[in-house]
């Protein structure tokens, strides 16, 4: 009784901390799988779970479609290269014989209507299954391939032809893949037995860190502009230089009982920017309750914006958690649930964000689209696009001193390389004297 009613006490008090309650919409319910993560790429939300990939296009419709239909099956991962191209992988096994399952990886070419089973990476000769299936540009892939048994060792291989064909770079080495991450130029796994993350900089030479502070259950893994974020045990812990040194997050202002566990899969933080939303939760001695923390500045600092009072429902089962344009989707309870929580935050709380100077046309659009500007001042302005990871895609005007006034400029849908960029979401900012704003913009093809 003791415990409950300190429990009580400060969810009331993290209440008064985070202030209105969220304010959730369910999108999407099923009593058929469980969603075994939540992702976004290639402007697409979607999922996987038990034999499904559950995908929308809005974030608000989704679509439940079998890949195959095979009871057998257990999907873990997928990933949406385009809007018509992706894969997903798990495992198969034989119900009468679970030693005899084998890891599967299925293709779509229809923007996930239908899937054909690759037959890749099946000739495995222990028991593995695909724990994750990511791409990081249109002909750069990756898989971590996790052994069911640790003394088979987990396996990493790598494409460089679209899926196509790939070509191992990493194992087998004992040890389980507990959670992986791949952005361009910056890839970690983490491990156990022994504990440690593994650590790439172009995807073909790893570096296993086994050190203390990174040594206890990494079971979290973000790579996010260039700064490495893992989850250890009980700890949080940052690098920017490739894991050479860690920095320990200070966690105290979020509570005593906090604890950066709470979700039941690893896909448990999602960032678009700087702008990081992770799953945690209140330890009350014997659960675990679960809410969801930000952090503005890249997993430096965090705040709780959602309670776990506030959560959609209370049943614990939190699968996976997505920050995709203005929402934040949680994978909950054979739910999707999401909250508004606005754009693209600006590290910056000084400069005041105008949303009425900035105005694209057409949106979505294909080809090129128009970006009309309401000029109120002679400041020197810049108008910049960004990805749903907050990089810098193209500069359309770099610091140009305009006249009060409406101008219009046009982006071609190419970044500043002159290479045409993947359709998706992306984002224009105009950054002008001390205003600023931003704008959601979708590349079709």
């Amino acid at each position: 009784m003791k415990k409950t009613l300190i429990l009580l006490a400060l969810l009331v008090t993290l209440q008064l901390l985070v202030g209105d309650i969220a304010s959730w919409q369910d999108c999407y319910v099923s009593s058929v799988e469980q969603l075994q993560m939540i992702r976004q790429s290639a402007g697409t939300i979607y999922g996987v779970g038990y034999k499904y990939f559950v995908k929308s296009s809005n974030g608000s419709d989704f679509q439940n479609i079998m890949v195959a239909d095979c009871d057998s099956l257990v999907l873990e991962s997928a990933w949406m290269i385009s809007s018509s191209v992706g894969y997903c992988g798990g495992q198969i096994y034989r119900p009468s014989d679970s030693s005899l399952s084998r890891p599967v990886l299925y293709k779509t070419t229809n923007g996930g209507q239908s899937w054909t089973r690759t037959g890749q990476l099946e000739q495995q000769t222990a028991r593995y299954i695909v724990s994750n299936v990511q791409f990081v540009s249109q002909q750069e892939g990756y898989i971590a391939l996790n052994p069911y048994f640790g003394f088979d060792g987990l396996k990493i291989y790598r494409t460089v032809n679209g899926g196509q064909s790939w070509s191992l770079v990493y194992g087998p080495s004992y040890g389980n893949c507990l959670a992986s991450d791949f952005s361009p130029g910056l890839m970690i796994v983490g491990k156990n037995s022994p504990q440690g993350v593994l650590i790439s900089a172009n995807g073909t030479d790893w570096q296993l860190r086994t050190d203390n502070i990174v040594g206890q259950n990494p079971t979290l893994v973000l790579s996010n502009n260039g700064r490495l974020i893992v989850r250890t045990y009980p700890n949080m812990l940052y690098s920017d230089n490739t894991g050479q040194d860690w920095s320990t997050v200070d966690f105290t202002n979020l509570g005593d009982g906090f604890s950066p566990a709470g979700c039941l899969t690893s896909c448990a933080m999602s960032a678009l920017g700087s702008n990081v939303y992770m799953i945690a939760g209140i330890w009350d001695g014997s659960s675990n309750h679960r809410g969801i923390i930000r952090s503005l500045n890249n997993g430096s600092d965090w705040q709780w914006i959602v309670q776990p009072a506030d959560m959609p429902d209370q049943s614990g089962q939190t699968y996976g958690i997505c920050y995709w344009g203005e929402y934040v989707y949680i994978a909950h309870n054979l739910h999707i649930y999401r909250m508004h929580v606005g754009p693209v935050a600006n590290d910056d709380p000084t400069i005041p964000v105008v949303t009425d100077n900035l105005n694209c046309y057409p949106n979505p659009f294909r080809g090129s689209t128009n970006v009309i500007i309401k000029q109120i001042d002679n400041s020197p302005t810049t108008v910049a696009v960004y990805n749903l990871r907050g990089q810098l895609i193209r500069t359309v005007v770099n610091n140009l001193k305009l006249s009060p006034g409406e101008h219009s400029f046009v982006w071609d849908g190419k970044s500043d390389n002159g290479q045409p960029v993947a359709a998706g979401i992306y984002f224009f900012k105009i950054t002008s004297g001390k205003y600023s704003a931003t704008r959601k913009i979708v590349l079709m093809k």
